[in-house]
């Protein structure tokens, strides 16, 4: 496929997405992101045509038991989503962190192939769905949707001038567009008490499996896949895990918003025996932790743990100890040694030229308006620094990626979407969280207890925290729009931050919903 097919196919991807997230109507909506849906499929099977697909191509009989058998497991999924409504939000939850190695554009990449096919069989379900199920809006701000969609479209429309239009058209296709629709879907769902706490048995389960996998990885001292991080261990007295996750910072990331998800429940337990099986999940998912040996991770994991200690505890408490994190987190990411080989390669190969943060800011500086174009900082930072080609480089640093990439269009675009993303999740947090106003009157729940917070509400505060680690986790990781666990944050977080509004008898921080019906087994 040609780079114009490619230009062309990712910006009308991205612009149905868009309109995914800005149509009022659902009918409307659904039908915009199953569009976009399929552009994109068009843009990935474009590039891949005359590459992985051309052995497939040349036998007829296996490319039909492919797409017979794509096409049947799409159909139980759509057949099942329709069925049972928690199906979506928990299966989409099951499969945030599954991916699968595939061989595309010449390399080994690890798709999340299991989030695709829910999130596929999501939208089309949602077409499927009668008129009195399809009658909900977003329980969103129109203000974060927005500044969602132009954040998409812009990273499309980028890519015009960008010095690697295959790389950027692959991210609108894979991430940005299936992403948008998993976020439309997530923030659709009315998380009860009972979803919510189903939601929080499977996080706990795959953050034990997971923790598991890297202490068992820890003491065969053998790896799943990953030659370089082999080679590494090799060359290291140290020993990093990464579970069934390719990069162990991916992995810690994952583990360090789970555990602080976990210790928001258990923070808020009122049975000794929900505290007693959520501490013992904290205690053994951060065993697991500790193996990834990834510092940025253990600097997420404390930043989500003080936002959630504020909130749930007291403000000026947290305030006092929190400056001391602050530094000691800052040292970490920026003076000392991140565990990431390829950082240290690089900045060696440059032969001491800048770091990638250093060179990431050059670029940023040579093009401060547009900067270089959507997915560019690979190819440029290897030309500024001569670098030899091919090699896989990324700055480790959102706000730096963004700078160089996207210039001061992308960074004020992010710095929309950060402030709509926290006013969003935060609004209106003062009357539920303790920390913030401890000494409130609140009305007693029905087991008499006064001020007992409610599962939406402690929710809340749990995704709040947690989204908050997450950002501290991309200034030294990078991968924010990118991963799916920040749209996922994001929809329920907003849904939530909605459903206390309406309970509390407050204006809801969007425009009037009719949510969907609760959870339930069928219909």
């Amino acid at each position: 496929m040609s780079e114009a097919l490619q230009l062309a196919g990712a910006i009308a991807a991205a612009g149905a997405a868009a309109a995914g997230l800005l149509l009022a109507e659902p009918p409307e909506r659904r039908l915009a992101l199953a569009g976009a849906l399929a552009l994109a499929a068009a843009v990935i099977v474009g590039q891949a045509w005359d590459g992985q697909l051309a052995e497939l191509r040349s036998e007829p009989l296996r490319l039909a038991l492919v797409l017979a058998v794509g096409a049947a497991t799409i159909a139980l999924l759509v057949a099942a989503l329709r069925r049972w409504r928690w199906a979506l939000p928990l299966g989409a939850i099951a499969v945030l962190a599954l991916r699968i190695p595939v061989d595309f554009g010449g390399d080994s990449v690890n798709l999340l192939v299991p989030l695709y096919a829910v999130i596929a069989a999501g939208v089309l379900a949602g077409l499927m769905a009668s008129e009195r199920d399809a009658r909900a809006e977003l329980p969103v701000p129109r203000a974060l949707l927005l500044v969602l969609a132009t954040a998409v479209v812009v990273y499309a429309l980028q890519a015009i001038y960008s010095n690697d239009v295959e790389f950027a058209a692959r991210n609108v296709a894979f991430f940005l567009v299936p992403f948008a629709a998993l976020f439309v879907l997530l923030a659709e769902c009315e998380w009860t008490p009972r979803l919510l706490g189903a939601a929080l048995v499977v996080l706990a389960v795959e953050a034990i499996g997971f923790a598991a996998v890297a202490i068992a990885q820890q003491g065969l001292g053998e790896l799943f896949w990953n030659d370089s991080l082999r080679a590494s261990n090799d060359f290291h007295f140290y020993f990093r895990s990464n579970s069934i996750f390719w990069d162990p910072n991916i992995f810690g990331r994952y583990l360090a918003l789970a555990l602080v998800v976990l210790c928001g429940a258990l923070v808020f337990a009122r049975r000794p025996r929900d505290a007693a099986w959520l501490a013992a999940a904290v205690a053994f998912g951060w065993v697991g932790l500790l193996f990834s040996f990834s510092q940025t991770s253990f600097i997420a994991l404390l930043a989500g743990l003080l936002f959630l200690c504020a909130l749930r505890f007291s403000l000026r408490r947290t305030a006092v100890i929190a400056p001391l994190v602050v530094i000691a987190a800052v040292g970490a990411i920026f003076i000392g040694d991140t565990n990431n080989e390829s950082r240290d390669e690089l900045a060696g190969r440059s032969s001491g030229h800048s770091t990638l943060i250093e060179g990431g800011l050059e670029l940023a500086a040579n093009r401060p308006l547009q900067g270089y174009g959507s997915a560019s900082f690979p190819i440029a930072f290897q030309e500024q620094e001569e670098i030899g080609p091919r090699r896989t480089t990324v700055s480790h640093n959102e706000p730096v990626t963004v700078a160089a990439e996207q210039g001061a269009i992308g960074v004020l675009i992010y710095l929309a979407l950060l402030v709509m993303a926290l006013r969003t999740l935060f609004g209106g947090m003062r009357r539920i969280a303790p920390g913030l106003a401890p000494k409130r009157a609140r009305p007693p729940t029905s087991d008499g207890r006064p001020g007992a917070a409610s599962a939406p509400e402690v929710a809340r505060i749990a995704v709040a925290a947690a989204f908050c680690a997450l950002l501290v986790h991309t200034i030294g990781y990078a991968s924010y729009l990118s991963d799916p666990l920040s749209w996922t944050l994001l929809a329920i977080g907003s849904a939530l931050a909605y459903r206390t509004a309406r309970e509390a008898g407050s204006a809801a921080p969007c425009s009037t919903a009719r949510p969907a019906e609760p959870l339930r087994s069928g219909r």
